[in-house]
């Protein structure tokens, strides 16, 4: 039997409002506060390194159990491009996640860089994800040092 899933109590306003909200969840592993956060439609899709491609509420659901299970997620967004509209938002962000896996210390964290590309629908629940596509980021952060740039 398919999982009920939790609608966030308040709307949200904004692809960022939503942004912010996913990577809290992620940060304090909260399965149930970052499904709310997904379209309610099978078409949904997430993308990671080194994880097979995945669509669907039960499946999303489960990549990110499994993931969940790895260790502590801590994320930090370090640079932004937006792209937003009335009905959708794209969002292309350098993120840090640090891990430190279950059962290590805190000298055990990893550290990498994730380039990701995050899909927002507004709909009558307010903003919600529908896609979520992340790689490594193996430019040694360059991203950062153009975005100035690109912006102006």
């Amino acid at each position: 039997m398919p999982r009920q899933q939790k609608t966030p109590n308040a709307l949200l306003k904004s692809a960022a409002e939503l942004e912010t909200a996913f990577y809290a969840a992620l940060s304090s592993q909260d399965i149930e506060a970052m499904m709310a956060l997904w379209a309610q439609d099978e078409e949904i899709i997430c993308i990671l390194p080194n994880v097979p491609y995945t669509q669907g509420l039960i499946e999303v659901r489960e990549l990110w159990e499994n993931l969940f299970s790895l260790g502590q997620f801590k994320a930090h967004v370090l640079a932004t491009h937006t792209f937003d509209n009335l009905l959708t938002a794209v969002h292309t962000l350098l993120v840090n996640i640090q891990l430190t896996p279950k059962n290590a210390s805190a000298s055990d964290t990893q550290s990498f860089n994730l380039h990701t590309t995050q899909v927002y629908l507004k709909s009558e629940l307010g903003w919600r994800l529908s896609v979520y596509h992340a790689t490594l980021a193996q430019d040694n952060n360059k991203l950062l040092d153009v975005l100035p740039d690109l912006l102006h």
